[in-house]
C-alpha cells in the first residue's frame, strides 16, 4: 500500500475519491472516502489490476480487473456514468429496471438482468461480473460487502450521490471510467462539463433580480428541506435565484416544522420539485393550505419530473446526475427566462 501514493488523478470538484499510482506499475487504486451519509475517517481503497500485476502485501480490498467487461449497477445514475463514457454495452445487470430511462437499457431488458432491490446472489454468481457497484447506506451496507467477499466477487462504492457541488456529482464519472480502463476518456468527458455549467452560470451575472426559491412537499408530516450548501441549492444560486431557508447551514438535509413550511411557500417567488405533481390541481389536492402559496397563484410552481417512463422511472434521478449543465439551464430558463428562452429538458411547469 505505502507503494501507491502517486498522484493520477486528483479531483478539482468531487471530494469523495481519488486515483493513485506506484513507480513501475500499471495497476491503480482508487481511494473512496466516507462513501455513506455519516461515515467519519472511512477510506476504501479498490485495486485496480492491469497486466496481472497482484495487489501490493498487506492489501485487504476488492481487485476489479482494468477494462471490466461485465458490470452490475446498483443505481441508476452508474448507468449515465458509464453512457456518458459510450460504455452502457458494459451493464449485465441493474437494479429496478423497470424504473429505468436509458434507452439501451430498456432495448435490451430481454438480457440485462434485474437485481432488484437487493441484491439476488444466485443470479449475480451466474453473470460472473468483474465489478458491482453500490451506494453506501451505512451499516446495513456491510452484509452485502461480507457476502460479496465470500463469493469472492469485486465490488466498489460509489459516493457520487453524497457529494454538494453538482459538478462534483459528475466528476465521478471519472471513477468509474478508472474501472473501463478508459481514464482519458473519462477526464476528456468531464472537463467539458465545467466549461459549459461556468458558461451558463456567467449569463446571470447580469440579473437584476434574484426570486426566492422553496424546494420540496412534505413526506410522513415531515418537510425536509436542503442545507444552503446542498446541491440544489447550489444550483438555485448559480442560476440567479435565492433559496428561501437559510437556517439550515450543515451539510445535509434537515426537516422543519410544517408552519413554518406554509410559511415559506406563502412568501416564495418560486416553488420546485413539488413531489409527484403535474399539475397545480395535483400539488393542491395534496395539501388545501398549498392554495395559499404565491407561487401558486402566480403559477410559478416547476417540478423535475419532465422527463418519467411509461413505467415510473424518472431520468432525473438518472441522467441529470452527468448533466449539471443542462439542470442550470433548465433553471436559469425558470427563473430568467430572458437569459435562456430554451425549453426545459427536465423540469415541467404546473399548469
Amino acid at each position: 500500500m505505502e507503494a501507491f501514493k502517486q498522484d493520477v488523478y486528483t479531483p478539482e470538484y468531487a471530494t469523495g475519491f481519488k486515483i493513485l499510482g506506484a513507480k513501475n506499475a500499471q495497476s491503480t487504486l482508487i481511494q473512496v472516502s466516507n462513501p455513506w451519509q455519516g461515515a467519519k475517517n472511512v477510506t476504501m481503497s479498490y485495486f485496480i489490476s492491469r497486466n496481472g500485476e497482484l495487489p501490493p502485501t498487506g492489501f485487504t480490498g476488492p481487485t476489479i480487473p482494468a477494462g471490466a467487461q461485465h458490470i452490475v449497477c446498483m443505481s441508476s445514475s452508474y448507468i449515465a456514468m458509464l453512457d456518458a463514457l459510450g460504455q452502457v454495452d458494459r451493464i449485465v445487470a441493474v437494479s429496478g429496471i423497470n424504473y429505468i430511462a436509458n434507452p439501451y437499457i430498456l432495448a435490451h431488458r430481454d438480457s440485462i438482468k434485474d437485481m432488484g432491490p437487493e441484491i439476488n446472489y444466485e443470479l449475480l454468481l451466474g453473470l460472473k461480473p468483474d465489478v458491482v457497484l453500490l451506494y453506501g447506506i451505512g451499516d446495513a451496507q456491510t452484509a452485502v460487502t461480507d457476502k460479496l467477499k465470500e463469493l469472492a466477487i469485486p465490488y466498489m462504492y460509489v459516493g457520487e450521490y453524497l457529494e454538494e457541488s453538482p459538478l462534483g456529482k459528475a466528476e465521478w464519472l471519472v471513477a468509474l471510467s478508472e474501472l473501463t480502463d478508459s481514464r482519458d476518456k473519462g477526464i476528456e468527458v468531464f472537463s467539458e462539463i465545467p466549461k459549459r455549467y461556468q458558461a451558463l452560470k456567467d449569463l446571470t451575472a447580469s440579473a437584476e433580480q434574484h426570486p426566492t426559491v422553496m424546494f420540496n412537499t412534505p413526506w410522513n408530516d415531515s418537510w425536509v428541506m436542503p442545507s444552503t450548501q446542498s446541491y440544489m441549492a447550489q444550483l438555485v444560486t448559480d442560476a440567479g435565484a435565492d433559496y428561501i431557508y437559510k437556517e439550515n447551514t450543515s451539510n445535509s438535509s434537515a426537516p422543519i416544522g410544517l408552519e413554518t413550511a406554509y410559511g415559506l411557500i406563502q412568501k416564495a417567488d418560486y416553488w420546485i420539485n413539488v413531489g409527484m405533481a403535474s399539475t397545480l390541481d395535483e400539488l393542491k389536492s395534496m395539501n388545501p393550505k398549498f392554495a395559499d402559496a404565491k407561487s401558486v397563484r402566480d403559477k410559478t410552481v416547476y417540478n423535475n419530473n419532465l422527463r418519467m417512463t411509461a413505467t415510473g422511472g424518472n431520468d432525473y434521478w438518472e441522467s441529470a446526475v452527468v448533466r449539471p449543465d443542462v439542470v442550470l439551464r433548465d433553471l436559469i430558463h425558470i427563473f430568467h427566462p430572458e437569459l435562456v428562452s430554451d425549453s426545459t429538458y427536465y423540469y415541467r411547469h404546473l399548469e
